[in-house]
């Protein structure tokens, strides 16, 4: 069957359209913003189009914190503090997705992690040239593992 140019412009647009719609769909899960210190923060990694591109861009982050359950499932539902050395709230956010990379200012910080009601903490020191990694693992059955409707819980890599 012969396309015209109308065919074309149609199922162009249609394609468009729909590559919109998932790009907006994938975008809601992330959460973007500043610290109390005006540096970037982004947030999610619900399903292998948010995680991939997450875990590359972590190098240019000076902390990257991952929620995952003992199980190693990926944990989302969680909310996140970083405190200063002053005990001053840098971000205070809830994560809808396992990971959270966020650029911070020379210093000391707590971070402190709260998923179903179990609070967990890490000291860390953070140098202008150096990056951390901060893992929280929480026991709670694979079962009850929060995740958006319809997303499998992915296992970390190790």
């Amino acid at each position: 069957m012969k396309q015209t140019p109308w065919r074309k412009w149609v199922v162009g647009a249609t394609v468009a359209a729909q590559a919109s719609v998932l790009t907006a769909a994938l975008a809601q899960n992330l959460n973007e913003g500043r610290t109390a210190q005006d540096r970037p923060f982004i947030a999610g990694g619900i399903g292998l189009e948010e995680s991939e591109p997450l875990k590359s861009m972590a190098h240019g982050f000076s902390l990257t914190v991952v929620i995952a359950a003992t199980t190693g499932a990926y944990l989302a539902d969680t909310h996140v503090r970083v405190l200063d050395a002053r005990g001053q709230s840098v971000l205070d956010t809830q994560l809808y997705g396992p990971y959270l990379l966020v650029q911070l200012a020379p210093g000391r910080y707590d971070v402190e992690a709260t998923h179903r009601g179990m609070l967990q903490q890490r000291r860390l020191n953070i140098d202008s040239n150096s990056r951390a990694r901060v893992v929280f693992t929480y026991d709670v059955p694979v079962d009850h593992v929060s995740q958006l409707p319809g997303v499998e819980p992915m296992v970390p890599q190790r």
